[in-house]
């Protein structure tokens, strides 16, 4: 049944704060993201569902009703209480869906008995909403509520949104160079830290580090440039573009590159 089921909730904003976190899957990190005016708070804890994605690209938003404020970062075994329906549209863009799921700690004592959405009073979801559409329009974002939804209901979102495990069909290579333009090694930091972040997004890397592949390429002077580099690679269900913009970017500056390689293959898995 829907009201014995839990998930796991990060969360990014603690209630009460007019800090805005969010977390970035590059760095692992938590990052202020924004700052809201004065006298306006999240009215609950705000975090995300990890493992599961929405239609705009991110994790599942879920709001946390609980009795005291939760710390950035940390994990909350929840119940899924029901969902706000809604419709997000942000100028010269097309409207999206961004449904915002409530759930309550399976600790908490005020909210413990809490099972569906309808069991709170009606202001309480009212004022959850107008915070939303407030929060949005900060933003130069249109919020609309179209529907709250059942615990159950919101459950089997929950579950349809979570990251199936089908075979990996995307292939993606990062080049990296040994050496910078003056031909100083890279610290071995630089490379393990990749090789970690890699692997603690995907489960999984290989790095070509015992045979170095060489490029050459013609620079502005017309020379012949030759240059050392490191593979690494990884396979993934589907290329998330939106990871890998930031993600190269991030890579490209640590290593004071004007460009980095970045290959995307698509490959058939043999069962």
């Amino acid at each position: 049944m829907a009201g014995n089921e839990t998930v796991k909730v990060t969360i990014e904003t603690p209630g009460g704060s007019r800090a805005k976190y969010d977390f970035d899957p590059v760095s692992g990190s938590f990052e202020l993201n924004k700052v809201m005016p004065a006298g306006m708070v999240f009215p609950f804890d705000f975090g995300f569902i990890p493992g599961t994605l929405g239609e705009d690209g991110d994790p599942l938003d879920v709001l946390l009703l609980s009795e005291v404020p939760v710390y950035t970062g940390c994990v909350v075994n929840c119940r899924i209480i029901g969902c706000i329906k809604a419709r997000q549209k942000e100028k010269s863009k097309q409207a999206i869906r961004n449904d915002r799921f409530i759930a309550v700690p399976v600790v908490s004592k005020l909210y413990g008995q809490i099972r569906e959405l309808s069991d709170l009073p009606a202001e309480t979801v009212a004022e959850v909403e107008q915070f939303f559409m407030q929060y949005n329009g900060l933003a130069g974002k249109r919020f609309t509520p179209l529907q709250c939804l059942n615990a159950s209901k919101a459950l089997q979102m929950v579950r349809a949104a979570q990251k199936e495990k089908t075979p990996p069909a995307q292939l993606i290579q990062l080049f990296l160079p040994l050496q910078d333009a003056q031909g100083k090694p890279f610290p071995q930091t630089y490379f393990t830290t990749v090789q970690k972040q890699l692997l603690d997004k995907f489960g999984g890397v290989t790095v070509y580090s015992y045979a170095p592949a060489s490029g050459l390429w013609e620079n502005e002077q017309s020379s012949i440039v030759s240059d050392k580099m490191l593979i690494f690679e990884v396979m993934a269900d589907t290329m998330d573009i939106r990871f890998w913009e930031q993600y190269k970017s991030a890579v490209t500056k640590k290593f004071r590159q004007k460009e980095l390689l970045l290959r995307n293959l698509k490959i058939s898995v043999v069962q």
